[in-house]
């Protein structure tokens, strides 16, 4: 994983390893994962979506399960 923090924007990029190990957690695993074993590049302004690619390309993702992996790792 990897994060960078400029002002109000936030951009995180997490490997395919990374996005496995979250979904697959002992007693917070997420079953269905959309996300599990894919790079993923997310970038926030301001707490907003601003760009999303899964595996280097533009695509639609499960929103809840994008929000809850940002979430755990921006903590």
């Amino acid at each position: 994983m990897r994060k960078q923090v400029n002002g109000k924007s936030v951009k995180l990029w997490l490997s395919a390893n990374d996005t496995y190990n979250w979904a697959h957690r002992a007693c917070k695993s997420w079953p269905c994962s959309q996300l599990s074993d894919n790079r993923v590049f997310v970038e926030l302004y301001d707490g907003d979506l601003v760009d999303l690619a899964i595996n280097g390309k533009m695509t639609d993702c499960d929103g809840n399960e994008l929000n809850a992996i940002v979430q755990d790792f921006l903590k």
